[in-house]
């Protein structure tokens, strides 16, 4: 022991002789006796001030706490050695003394070199202790400091005991685990324990140390990476044991994950990518670079990239622009510069460059990141041009045509001259593109547009508007120049078009609006030119007009039936006709069809052609189908009730009332309003108004779910896929009067009606004729398998009161 100061000893003693002696035997050995205490409440009372080296305690004390009371309780408030004095004890007093963990007894009588042998033992083994105590501290420290975990596993017993971070590896507060071996590989990630245990067998067998690295994963979202060193021992007469040091390698293997995705990212990316040094010189590339530009790494490395790829930047070229770069607070810059390929190819790339410092704050390197953008250029210039013109006859469109407008006012007013505009729609184009098919019809369109083409001046301006609608405008000091013109273009446009192995003909109406007089503005001019068009299509067509102040006076008129209507739905003027609807031959009446009339105050009855039309143009067809649907409903109520109890209801709807958004709700307001069945409801609806497919099927469907039946008015006048009318719940079809027209002389419209009938037989639809007005008909379309039709040989459109007498005669027929 090397210490200066005396060892510092606490006496416990309650006979009085005894300690007296011991004390002066003890001071004789050079101890110091700190104090000396007769009880053991005394000893616990003075221990923590006194803070001796080691305590010689009597077993058998006088009062509440014996000697070993006194012991434990000391050992619980600070670690010193204690020596056990006993003239006698029995065995358990005995045990109960090993509980304080004593360093040695001392049966009295004893002599001096007993007493100090067994102190200076104690004193030993305490001072072994210390330093055992001070080895595990260092330890603990170690492993704490460097993050790991040790192990001990001994295989006999199958324990594990652990210390240091260990348990933090398999998501435990406690740093420590005790447990079973199988305890232990349970924590370790499914995937990996076989790894685990192949381990441990090869280390018991070989002893030779073993590396293995392995994955914890305590919950869902934690995942630990643990790389283990594990060795095995053998001990006499203690058996085997693995003893293994554990560190948390996550970070590590995270960061190598990151540096790997990091380079295939660079050797993978789309985009070339080039380091360079703080002097711009190539050091690494990767394959993109070498795609786009041309240069392998070998042959780009050491060189200048500016001058490698003969850059042209807006900006500072070269040295200039680097140094800005690097001196700069943002250390980053992109934008587009023009490159050269190792072909001597320029082309457009869009540029990023980072400025990499050192650990000392200067420029290391530079990262450069392009990509070819000529790919891009080129899909910009595409998509202005398609901003700006007709994709199907790459003519201007209407947006660039009325830039070209304003321009041409501008120079017309700065130079004084006129300004013609020439406003061309193509006669009965509807008629050809239903006929022949719209891919006919769109090679109509462009044979048009390249014939007009060819017939301007390379001043002039042609677009197409959309449709069938086309517009020219023309500067000239001649305002004769726009007769001269437009009666070039109905020549052209007369000239046979091959289609569709046949040639047609075609013609056009054109109208005319000259600057000023017309107008000083392009909205003036281009409604001028469009009046004048319709004028010259009410002409007779295939011709032009210029616009005059009358055709306004007509359109003015046009505009006051349409602010009429508006007033006539809630004023009372509209009424409702029904006509019948039979079955063939036996003409009973199933139904009838709500057909609505005008009568105007002054005007007097406006036939329906004249102002459903209008009313579908200026969207007051969503009021006015409202009110038919209401009083149509309301009508027939009543009439249900008595003679029209197995009649079914037709109402035609429009395609912009099909499409409203509470087109349903209504509906059924409407029905709970008035109290009509939905069952004998039937939505009339046009082919156009299918064009929407899945918005229609979501409202067909929820019209079937009401029970309310559907058809498809006009039918074969219109556009309609039959893969789209087989998957439609469309109950019934209804043949269109144009095809039944001299039907017993048209062997053509026969064929067509006999097509339909079968169509409609093949897609289980029920089939009705309109327009049926001779007897011969009727017969016809029996004979064609035709079950229904309404027309003029069964009655006519007729007010309600007329219609209960109808039903009221006795086979209910007015034909």
């Amino acid at each position: 022991m090397n210490r200066t100061e005396p060892i510092n000893l606490m006496l416990v003693e309650d006979e009085r002789v005894v300690a007296f002696d011991l004390k002066h035997q003890l001071q004789s050995f050079g101890y110091r006796v700190g104090a000396t205490v007769a009880s053991g409440e005394m000893a616990v009372q003075r221990v923590t001030e006194l803070a001796p080296d080691l305590i010689l305690m009597d077993i058998h004390l006088d009062g509440a706490m014996d000697g070993v009371e006194a012991a434990l309780e000391i050992q619980r408030r600070m670690p010193v050695p204690i020596i056990y004095l006993t003239a006698f004890a029995e065995d358990d007093t005995l045990n109960r003394a090993l509980a304080s963990r004593p360093f040695g007894y001392l049966v009295k009588p004893w002599d001096a070199r007993e007493l100090h042998a067994t102190i200076q033992m104690a004193l030993a083994r305490r001072e072994a202790e210390i330093a055992v105590e001070m080895s595990e501290q260092r330890l603990k420290l170690a492993l704490d400091a460097a993050s790991l975990g040790v192990f001990e596993w001994r295989p006999e017993g199958n324990l594990l005991r652990s210390d240091g971070h260990l348990g933090r590896f398999f998501g435990e507060r406690s740093a420590t685990l005790d447990e079973s071996c199988p305890a232990f590989l349970a924590r370790v990630h499914r995937d990996d324990r076989a790894k685990v245990v192949a381990a441990l067998d090869r280390e018991r067998s070989l002893g030779k140390g073993t590396q293995i690295e392995f994955r914890t994963a305590p919950d869902e979202k934690a995942l630990y990476f643990v790389e283990a060193n594990v060795k095995a021992y053998h001990t006499p007469g203690e058996g085997q044991r693995v003893v293994g040091v554990l560190r948390d390698v996550t970070e590590r293997r995270l960061l190598e994950d990151k540096l790997h995705k990091s380079s295939v990212v660079f050797r993978t990316a789309a985009e070339a990518i080039v380091i360079v040094d703080h002097e711009r010189r190539v050091t690494t590339v990767n394959d993109a670079f070498t795609r786009i530009a041309g240069y392998t790494e070998e042959q780009a490395s050491g060189l200048d990239i500016d001058v490698l790829l003969r850059t042209r930047r807006a900006t500072a070229d070269g040295v200039y622009f680097f140094e800005e770069l690097a001196t700069g607070q943002e250390g980053y810059w992109q934008g587009e510069v023009e490159c050269q390929r190792s072909s001597g190819e320029r082309f457009p790339a869009w540029q990023s460059i980072s400025v990499v410092y050192n650990t000392h704050g200067k420029v290391s390197n530079f990262v450069i990141a392009f990509s070819d953008v000529s790919e891009i250029h080129a899909a910009e210039q595409q998509l202005s041009h398609l901003a700006h013109h007709d994709p199907l006859t790459g003519l201007p469109n209407r947006l660039l045509f009325e830039d070209r407008f304003e321009q041409a006012l501008e120079l017309a007013r700065r130079e004084q001259h006129y300004c013609l505009l020439l406003f061309l729609d193509l006669d009965s184009f509807k008629v050809v593109n239903d006929t022949l098919g719209h891919i006919h019809g769109d090679t109509l369109l462009c044979i048009v547009a390249e014939r007009l083409r060819n017939t301007l001046r390379a001043t002039d301006t042609i677009a197409r508007l959309g449709g069938d609608e086309f517009v020219i405008l023309a500067g000239s000091h001649n305002p004769g120049y726009a007769a001269d013109l437009a009666q070039k273009i109905l020549d052209v446009l007369c000239e046979p078009v091959p289609l569709s192995g046949d040639s047609i003909t075609i013609s056009g109406s054109i109208g005319i609006a000259t600057y000023p007089s017309d107008g000083v503005d392009r909205h003036a001019l281009m409604r001028a030119a469009d009046i004048a068009m319709y004028s010259a299509k009410a002409e007779g067509r295939n011709r032009y007009q210029f616009y005059s102040q009358d055709m306004a006076e007509r359109s003015n008129q046009r505009l006051h039936l349409e602010q009429g209507l508006r007033r006539a739905i809630d004023g009372g003027q509209l009424t409702l006709h029904f006509q019948p609807q039979v079955t063939l031959p036996d003409r009973q009446i199933v139904g009838v069809e709500a057909l609505v009339r005008w009568q105007h105050p002054e005007l007097g009855m406006i036939p329906p052609a004249r102002f459903i039309p209008i009313a579908e143009e200026s969207g007051v067809i969503d009021a006015l189908g409202r009110w038919v649907l209401e009083h149509a409903c309301l009508e027939m109520a009543g009439l249900k009730d008595g003679l029209g109890g197995q009649l079914h209801l037709a109402v035609n709807v429009s395609a912009r009332e099909f499409m409203r958004s509470d087109f349903i709700d209504a509906l059924r307001e409407t029905l709970a309003r008035t109290g009509f069945p939905a069952a004998a409801l039937e939505l009339e609806i046009t082919e156009s108004t299918l064009q929407t497919i899945d918005r229609s099927l979501e409202i067909l469907g929820e019209l079937k779910k009401l029970g309310i039946a559907v058809s498809i008015d006009d039918f074969g006048t219109g556009y309609s896929s039959l893969s789209v009318l087989r998957n439609l719940p469309i109950d019934r079809i209804k043949i269109d009067r144009s095809f039944i027209h001299d039907l017993q002389h048209n062997p053509d419209g026969a064929a067509i009606v006999k097509a339909m009938v079968a169509l409609a037989e093949s897609l289980r639809m029920d089939i009705i004729v309109e327009g049926i007005e001779t007897a011969e008909q009727a017969v016809i379309l029996t004979r064609m398998g035709c079950a229904g039709g309404q027309g003029y040989l069964f009655s006519r459109p007729i007010p309600v009161a007329d219609l209960i007498k109808l039903l009221a005669t006795p086979d209910g027929d007015n034909g």
